[in-house]
């Protein structure tokens, strides 16, 4: 990737031989002027910024914080940092670990850090779970004792989640497993991601979970400890354990065994971790182990942390990643902290649209600005509104077809190769797949739950598997056990405690028939459904009843029931829920809506073959791909989809400081802030080289919207859309 304009070997010398050090710069110019001429080459003859110059030379006598904005050279910076170890100051290339989070990005690192040794030497790139895996394996091999620290075993997440499962029907978890629409598996990979142990994970079910009755006459947290317990014996003697496990093995390890942790202490002296930000207390943890924290200690570190990234850009905390630790490095380690603040990928109208849209994070944030390192072109950066979201996808789709006719490729064909359209929710998909194969636009995406439609709607997901389990059923056992989870998962909708409805589903089925009313008049005695809820629940178990006996279903009414709850309608947008109205009206029958899923699913596994060629270039498509998933990409034209209230920011977002955190850290379910739904947003933004279009319908399945806030605060100017006839 080019950063600066080319320059001929005389202004780089210049260049290099006025360059100004700084007092922790030891280098004079002219002693380190061959390396940089090498790595210069190595660069395609590009040269290096002043900035990332000084994070290049920088002497390392302290560990060094690299505050990287995006488009900035990051990972062209620290690559040239890491050879220039090697080449200028003769380090040892097996004493220098560089890790990062993807194999995707660890397999540019490592060619890019390798093309500047120009193949004099190798240095290991890894990913977190690669890095920690090989550490634990090596420490084990050496000193065998050691496995009596955490489970040892070969990694085999298949067999995890089987067993898991397992235990799940024979512990009775079903209730535990769904409710609030987190799984168990899910729970326990959080807390152990954020570094808790058995007992701590089954305090927090006591203190949070024990007085929700998701068991009959039991104790969750008693019922949830024998769970842990069994599936940790089922581990230790089947030898496999999953990719949490493992990162937790290595802290146990480090945590009490003296020799092992200085031997791994010892062993680098240069530790480079890439996308800081996106760091979980668990990868933290060991971390520190491997590199004690020293900023209130005498002690001075064997080796030392190169930590690169940008809180503005920190948006997993779902997966307990949060901005803080790269924000308070300084308060643990003696460190010096350097800035890439200069955007290369972007043009100015781009990167001034996202400083102004994250100073709204300005009590949450590491002060910066970015600049922009090229100026103003003929090209768009604007919001625009539209009618409603058919509209919007269908103008997204003529404007991809106006700009890829721009860029013909070399045989002549539109190429739809340099545009990327983000979207906040799956939501934004339904319009925009019909509208681009309208227009024609071919495309790609991910092949996950958003490409599944309604049925990767976790509220009807589940509905939908048990009615599947009824249709494919071989024994009477097997319906009924459906039946039971339908029931159940229908008292959940009205947030009726799951011991209650477990203890009414056993009792029900004790007798020889039942009727619809009876299921009426429990849900009245529990919740005292007013007339219209009393007539939508006969309704929804009618049509169960049909469905159970005959395969017989009126999804029109199904769908007036299941929305009415007030499950439903609390952890549905508007949209969704009339998505979810449309399709499933439009499917009409049972029959209809399993041949939606069948196509759906296929659609899903054909994607998976179509996205590979994209990857290797051997298909000119567009891709459209949530925002979560785009971080580390670019593209000449970005469309971000669905830019309103709800969506963008979502339903669920609150401030961070009416949250209880901590609570919500100890029931594995983090809240959706708005800091770092700003974030989210400033992601999208920055991802715009040249053409930047941020859209939103004024109107959602006729119910007017609200722009989203982040447009305001961007800075963005607003166009209306005027049809053409």
């Amino acid at each position: 990737m080019i950063f600066l304009h080319r320059r001929d070997h005389l202004l780089m010398l210049t260049k290099l031989s006025n360059y100004i050090k700084s007092d922790l710069i030891e280098a004079d110019p002219e002693e380190d002027k061959d390396t940089l001429q090498q790595l210069i080459a190595k660069n395609s003859g590009n040269s290096f910024s002043d900035e990332q110059l000084a994070a290049i030379r920088f002497p390392m006598q302290t560990h060094l914080r690299i505050i990287a904005g995006a488009g900035s050279g990051k990972t062209q910076t620290i690559c040239a940092k890491a050879a220039y170890l090697v080449l200028e100051k003769s380090v040892d290339p097996k004493t220098i670990l560089m890790c990062t989070f993807s194999r995707k990005a660890k397999l540019e690192m490592e060619a890019r850090v390798n093309q500047y040794l120009g193949g004099y030497a190798k240095i290991k790139v890894q990913t977190f779970h690669g890095w920690f895996n090989a550490e634990y394996n090596e420490l084990i091999r050496q000193a065998p004792e050691l496995k009596r620290w955490g489970i040892e075993g070969t990694i085999n997440e298949g067999l995890y989640l089987e067993t898991v499962n397992q235990l799940i029907k024979k512990y009775r978890l079903y209730n535990f497993d769904k409710y609030e629409d987190r799984s168990i598996l899910t729970r326990i990979s959080y807390w152990r991601n954020l570094g808790y142990s058995d007992q701590e994970m089954t305090h927090f079910v006591a203190k949070h979970f024990d007085s929700k009755e998701l068991l009959p006459n039991q104790k969750l947290s008693a019922v949830f400890e024998e769970f842990l317990a069994e599936l940790s014996a089922i581990k230790k003697e089947q030898h496999f354990i999953n990719f949490d496990d493992m990162l937790f093995n290595l802290k146990l390890i480090l945590e009490n065994d003296a020799q092992a942790q200085q031997e791994l202490q010892q062993k680098y002296r240069y530790i480079f971790i890439d996308e800081f930000q996106d760091i979980n207390p668990l990868q933290k943890q060991i971390v520190a182990l491997i590199c004690p924290p020293d900023k209130n200690t005498k002690q001075k570190a064997a080796s030392k942390l190169i930590i690169v990234g940008d809180d503005d850009q920190s948006i997993y905390y779902f997966r307990g990643a949060e901005p803080k630790y790269i924000k308070d490095f300084d308060q643990e380690y003696r460190q010096t902290s350097l800035t890439l603040m200069t955007n290369y990928r972007s043009e100015a109208p781009i990167v001034a649209a996202g400083n102004q849209l994250i100073k709204g994070n300005a009590h949450d944030r590491l002060e910066k600005t970015m600049t922009a390192y090229k100026p103003a072109e003929e090209h768009d950066c604007y919001s625009i509104g539209f009618p409603d979201d058919e509209e919007e996808a269908a103008w997204i789709g003529r404007k991809i077809q106006e700009l890829a006719s721009k860029t013909p490729t070399a045989n002549g064909q539109p190429d739809y190769t340099n545009t990327l359209i983000l979207y906040p929710t799956r939501v934004q998909l339904r319009s925009l797949l019909k509208q681009l194969a309208k227009e024609k636009v071919p495309f790609v995406t991910q092949a996950n739950d958003d490409l599944l439609g309604i049925f990767g709607i976790p509220l009807f997901k589940n509905l939908f598997e048990q009615l599947r389990t009824i249709d494919g059923a071989k024994t009477v056992e097997q319906k009924n056990n459906a039946l039971k989870s339908i029931i159940q998962q229908y008292a959940f909708y009205h947030y009726i405690k799951f011991g209650t409805s477990e203890k009414f589903t056993a009792q029900l089925f004790s007798k020889n028939k039942f009727k619809i009313n009876d299921l009426v008049d429990f849900l009245i005695g529990e919740k005292k459904l007013n007339s219209a809820a009393q007539r939508l629940t006969k309704e929804f178990f009618k049509q169960i009843y049909l469905f159970y006996q005959q395969k017989q279903l009126n999804l029109v009414a199904l769908a007036e029931a299941l929305l009415a709850t007030p499950k439903f309608k609390k952890d549905l947008s508007e949209e969704e829920a009339e998505w979810l109205n449309k399709e499933l009206s439009a499917a009409a029958d049972w029959q209809g809506l399993l041949a939606n899923f069948e196509h759906a699913s296929k659609q899903t596994q054909g994607m998976k073959q179509r996205l590979n060629d994209y990857d290797q270039q051997k298909l000119n498509a567009v891709y459209l791909l949530s925002i979560h998933a785009s971080k580390g990409l670019g593209k000449k034209n970005i469309f971000i989809k669905g830019v309103y209230n709800d969506a963008l920011p979502n339903h669920h977002t609150v401030k961070k400081a009416d949250c209880d955190i901590q609570a919500a850290i100890e029931k594995a379910d983090p809240p959706t802030t708005m800091e770092e739904q700003r974030r989210l947003m400033y992601v999208a933004i920055t991802r715009a080289k040249e053409n930047l279009y941020v859209t939103f319908p004024k109107a959602v399945n006729n119910k007017v919207t609200e722009p989203s806030p982040f447009i305001k605060e961007a800075g963005l100017p607003v166009k209306d859309y005027q049809k053409t006839k």
